[in-house]
């Protein structure tokens, strides 16, 4: 179906991602919705928008929309640099310690809820392939989808298109719920109590030493495009060099960002609010194209099998980092920014954090779901072979 705003209408489909963007960081501002986070109400925005017609749906593989490309092209690579300016190697590895447990722990839950959708649910004779590509995607991310279907052939599979859409649909889903648990007050009793020391504020003095300017603006954004570029430029080698068809460039563009961090503290602690504020619309902008991946039309058309398999595996992983989140000690957010880097990567649980103001997570949260790319396929693969 050909949507209201034709995929080659860019200025006016970049005016609605951006105003999808812009209405839900001033929703958040000025409380319009209560509680409800303004990437929350980006989202949904555009998922309304998406479902019914007036936008394309990004998950569509028959149609090419310039504006979602260059937003998942650009965006993400030159947002993360400015978001890791105020990183600290020394305070990332210790505190990285309570994210990378729940994210482990999410993993396991990932795992054993695939093993228990297997044995209840029947998705015909390659039940076992479409188990594990489905555990690569969720204990990685899309790139681990791709490079577990190639590895299993299934990228042929009748399932294949259907568990793309699938995926989209249930992750988004997900993700929406990830950011109202916050606000689920009958769900604090499982977790200990938030830790102040993640919600990093500026102080007023700080905001004032340090005004954003345009100057600063685009000396961050110089900054971030270099990182961005540098990390761009050296993933194919690195890639070569260890024989992996996974894309490195997020990784690689993480570490440069961090060693910049370490290495010129004093000459980035000037941008640090100017880069974050930037960096942060520019994610925001990033999960408006990710909201408008819904695609209802399709998940409705190949049945139910695949969607209750997804729903079984995210709900079991959701109940099994509850039931744990007291005994390692874990609160609300580091519950929610883990599983959003297990199901949806370091793109959306990054963006979580700072928008929940745990800014200390941030990069944790980058981390982990970068852990997820590196062993996403290779769990993903095991599963099919163990199941097939």
């Amino acid at each position: 179906m050909q949507s209201l705003i034709s995929p080659e209408s860019n200025m006016v489909l970049f005016f609605v991602v951006a105003g999808a963007a812009a209405f839900g960081i001033y929703s958040e501002h000025k409380k319009w919705f209560g509680k409800l986070s303004g990437i929350l109400v980006t989202m949904i925005s555009m998922s309304l928008l998406a479902m019914a017609g007036v936008v394309p749906v990004a998950s569509n593989p028959n149609i090419k929309v310039d504006v979602y490309e260059l937003v998942f092209s650009y965006f993400i690579p030159i947002s993360i640099p400015m978001l890791l300016f105020s990183s600290n190697i020394v305070k990332i590895v210790k505190e990285s310690g309570k994210l990378l447990v729940a994210y482990i722990l999410g993993a396991i839950g990932i795992v054993l809820g695939c093993f228990l959708a297997f044995n209840i649910i029947n998705l015909g004779p390659d039940s076992g392939k479409t188990a594990g590509v489905i555990a690569a995607t969720l204990v990685g991310g899309s790139v681990n989808f791709i490079a577990a279907a190639e590895a299993l052939n299934f990228s042929t599979n009748p399932l294949f298109t259907a568990t793309i859409a699938v995926d989209n649909f249930v992750s988004n889903l997900y993700t929406l719920f990830l950011f109202l648990t916050p606000s689920l007050l009958f769900l604090s009793r499982f977790f200990v109590k938030p830790k102040a020391e993640n919600r990093v504020e500026e102080s007023s003095a700080k905001k004032a030493e340090y005004p954003i300017t345009m100057e600063r603006i685009a000396v961050s954004v110089f900054i971030a495009a270099f990182i961005a570029g540098a990390g761009s430029f050296v993933s194919p080698y690195l890639q070569s060099l260890l024989n992996t068809d996974i894309n490195l460039s997020i990784l690689i563009i993480t570490v440069f960002a961090v060693l910049a961090a370490n290495l010129f503290p004093k000459q980035l602690q000037p941008l640090e609010n100017t880069a974050f504020s930037v960096g942060l619309w520019m994610m925001y902008v990033f999960l408006a194209v990710i909201g408008a991946a819904t695609n209802i039309q399709q998940i409705f058309s190949i049945g139910p099998a695949v969607l209750a398999f997804y729903l079984t595996i995210m709900v079991f992983h959701f109940l099994f980092l509850m039931a744990l989140a007291k005994l390692f000690k874990l609160d609300v957010y580091e519950v929610v920014i883990s599983s959003a880097a297990n199901i949806m990567g370091p793109s959306v649980a990054a963006p979580m954090a700072a928008s929940m103001g745990q800014k200390k997570l941030v990069t944790p949260g980058i981390l982990v779901g970068i852990l997820g790319y590196v062993i996403g396929t290779f769990i993903g693969v095991s599963i099919a072979i163990y199941l097939s």
